[in-house]
């Protein structure tokens, strides 16, 4: 070879690889908000869906960093672009409109508490009917999150007496000294806050069964952000792999968010 090509072939070589280790994994931003067990700055790799979501995308050579905000908050910035997504999601026609969502990974029961002993029932099993479920307690008082996304029959059963709140904690405490008659709520969120919130301390509160649903969990990326066009696929395909290699089972057992029991 021609002493020329040998130095050419060099170059481009070097070239190669300073393009290679300048590029390194893709990096996303995504929103999120104190959620625990799910989410939370003061939780193991910050609860089990932080730790789902980001080993998935790691999986694909994406990078996640998760910024904790108030929840109206997260999805501003994501509908704008200004973070790629947030998570974890319910998924609704509402929430599709305006985002992409991701594969889903398991989440765990939502329902209605109560406190322990109210002559609350529904007067059809909520997995046969859920509409006639709820008309059946339209009278009581149901509290429920600002800009959370429930479960769809519930989110548009207009007979419903709804209050909103700040936060899951505080729709307890109502609940707990009276002011609301049920929550809407996930039932390892509500175990979590029952097991650490002094405020609950004692309460005796529990889910009215059975259970709504059991929704799966997601990413909701950003439609306006060519970072998340990019990495979900990739994150994707990590879910996958978590899914059949047993990880996120071994993740929802040791965050304590898979089995049964309030």
């Amino acid at each position: 070879m021609p002493s020329y090509l040998r130095q050419l072939a060099v170059l481009l070589s070097f070239a190669c690889t300073a393009a290679a280790q300048a590029s390194g994994p893709l990096q996303v931003r995504l929103a999120s908000l104190e959620w625990p067990p799910y989410v939370g700055a003061k939780l193991p790799g910050q609860g089990y869906a932080a730790e789902v979501v980001r080993a998935a995308c790691a999986r694909g050579g994406v990078e996640v960093q998760l910024d904790l905000m108030p929840w109206a908050r997260a999805l501003l910035l994501a509908l704008r672009g200004d973070v790629a997504g947030v998570m974890p999601e319910y998924r609704n026609a509402e929430r599709e409109a305006q985002f992409a969502f991701s594969a889903p990974f398991p989440g765990g029961p939502v329902g209605l508490y109560k406190r322990r002993g109210a002559d609350i029932a529904y007067a059809v099993n909520p997995g046969q009917d859920l509409d006639a479920a709820l008309r059946s307690i339209a009278s009581h008082r149901i509290g429920i999150v600002r800009d959370y996304v429930n479960n769809a029959t519930f989110d548009r059963a207009d007979y419903l007496q709804r209050e909103e709140g700040a936060s899951d904690g505080v729709n307890l405490r109502k609940l707990a000294h009276g002011r609301l008659d049920l929550v809407f709520i996930d039932r390892w969120v509500a175990g979590h806050l029952l097991h650490t919130d002094p405020l609950l301390r004692g309460a005796q509160l529990e889910m009215l069964q059975p259970p709504i649903e059991e929704p799966a969990l997601h990413i909701a990326w950003s439609r306006q952000s060519a970072a998340a066009a990019r990495a979900r696929g990739a994150c994707d395909a990590g879910l996958d792999q978590l899914r059949r290699d047993g990880t996120i089972a071994q993740l929802r057992q040791r965050h304590g968010v898979g089995g049964a029991g309030d």
